[in-house]
């Protein structure tokens, strides 16, 4: 099997303080084209001379004032409207900052709506469009791409896509670019691109170039909730957790020592500082995530600590505690399985189960189905429905299946074993022929695999192999193969384990 490997090539760049002029200057973040999020509080920021005041004028009739302090921060608050429904065309509308006897800067084309952050590591990174070469990092396009193109054209959604950036110390300010150039390299195989910078309306010109999970969620959503969709994007292939994390959060963390910390490349907290800190001010009405395959690696138990420790530190930066965050939880990849394994990606599944079932606000878009040997699988526009139906339920309060069959519990009965689930409120199916994907264990710890059925709401394990069985599991392996439980609303369990008998 080929092995596909995506490097990004990161650069380290140090985030001085913006100049301190008298002019009045913005976050690349605001820009023209922008969605502000709907009927709340958001903030507007940027820098001027010390002591200088910024006038804000809204077309809503929104005004504010700010003073710059000593470093030329300035910051002020204005509430948005409700968005208005797109059976019309909506409203575009402006904001105007000026320094008095300076100058002034317009922002136009701002659309009221949802605004959601996408981030992860490469799986959240791939674009919809096939624009790289045959042979290059092994990604030709979603898997409905040639169907998606013709309809890609979705004017009240729009993208912010951070340009990738490492730093030693958060920075003030990010850039967006589209496509991306870091992964899309002026190089030898002719991919030279004319960058699209700033807030970009979803085209047939930018599509292409946006994160495919990114643009389905949003497509999706916008569907159901009838408003426009604002996504900005902020994920690095092959990243880590702890790279996204900020230095106090990951110093807290145990094991994980501010004084251990060091930052270089896309180590610990180097894209947290490059690309999430900048857009803290900005209000977001949720989270989805899409990580983990970097920290395959990490001890078990280490992975659901860093990822709670890091849902914990964003909410506390962006000033929300109670902030949706989405997560995909890893999709199957690598060799095909053909017999009990243990495995370091299994772990990795468990740890995000265990934070969805832990933390509040959290919810989990299963992939165990979706995945592919290649750890890029092309089919993203299923992750994306999984993690829109969540948002649409959880979040938006809409009458949404959004989970599949969850484990909660199992009895001994005699040389089998009853495990009950929670199934989403639909019943238990087994798609395409026989209950697969079970194993069972004694007390020696040795897994063989499970004949299974359904009944009602339990799913009843055993093998000849195993006369006096005391631990189950499902789907416990890199690249299951074969299973196949579900509700009938199409969603799978999630991989799990029972709590006897852990290896």
């Amino acid at each position: 099997m080929k092995r596909v490997i995506a490097i990004v090539l990161v650069a380290l760049t140090a985030c001085a303080v913006p100049p301190l002029w008298a002019d009045v200057r913005l976050p690349s973040v605001l820009g023209d084209h922008m969605v502000l999020q709907q009927a709340s509080t958001v903030t507007l920021w940027g820098w001027a001379y010390e002591g200088e005041k910024v006038v804000i004028e809204t077309s809503w009739g929104e005004k504010g004032e700010a003073v710059a302090d000593a470093r030329g921060d300035w910051k002020a608050f204005v509430r948005t409207p409700k968005a208005a429904a797109l059976d019309r065309e909506p409203r575009r509308e402006w904001i105007r900052f000026t320094v008095p006897n300076e100058n002034s800067i317009q922002l136009k084309d701002i659309l009221f709506g949802e605004v959601w952050l996408a981030s992860g590591q490469s799986n959240m990174c791939m674009m919809l469009g096939p624009d790289f070469p045959e042979g290059h990092n092994g990604w030709y396009g979603d898997k409905f791409w040639k169907e998606e193109s013709a309809r890609m054209a979705h004017p009240a959604i729009r993208v912010f896509n951070v340009e990738k950036s490492a730093a030693p110390d958060p920075c003030a300010d990010c850039k967006g670019v589209l496509p991306d150039h870091v992964l899309l390299p002026v190089d030898n195989a002719g991919l030279t691109r004319d960058l699209l910078t700033g807030w970009q309306v979803c085209s047939p010109e930018s599509a292409p170039y946006v994160s495919a999970v990114a643009y389905y969620f949003a497509v999706m959503l916008q569907k159901r909730l009838n408003v426009p969709l604002g996504i900005v994007t902020s994920a690095v292939g092959g990243s880590r957790i702890q790279a996204w994390m900020s230095a106090g959060a990951l110093g807290a963390v145990e094991g994980h020592g501010q004084e251990a910390i060091k930052v270089h490349r896309m180590g610990s907290c180097a894209l947290y500082n490059g690309m999430i800190a900048p857009l803290l001010p900005m209000a977001f009405r949720g989270v989805i995530w899409y990580q983990g395959e970097s920290n395959a690696d990490s001890p078990p138990g280490d992975y659901a600590r860093l990822l709670a420790a890091l849902i914990a530190d964003w909410r506390a930066g962006f000033g929300n505690p109670n902030l949706p965050f989405d997560l995909v939880q890893l999709a199957n990849y690598g060799k095909p399985a053909t017999g009990p394994e243990e495995s370091k990606v299994a772990l990795v599944r468990e740890a995000q189960a265990q934070v969805a079932s832990t933390v509040p606000g959290v919810g989990m878009a299963v992939a165990i189905d979706l995945g592919t040997p290649v750890i890029h699988p092309p089919n993203k526009r299923d992750v994306a429905d999984r993690l829109a139906r969540i948002a649409l339920a959880r979040t938006y309060g809409l009458a949404q299946v959004c989970e599949g069959p969850v484990y909660q519990g199992m009895t001994v009965v005699g040389p089998a074993l009853r495990l009950r689930f929670r199934n989403g409120g639909e019943p238990l199916v087994a798609a395409e022929g026989e209950l697969r994907g079970f194993e069972i264990a004694g007390a020696d710890g040795k897994f063989a695999p499970a004949a299974a059925r359904i009944d009602g709401e339990c799913v009843i394990v055993s093998s000849p192999a195993v006369p006096a069985p005391v631990a189950a599991r499902y789907a416990w392996a890199t690249n299951p193969q074969g299973c196949n439980l579900y509700n009938k609303a199409g969603l799978p369990s999630s991989p799990f384990r029972t709590g006897a008998t852990r290896p």
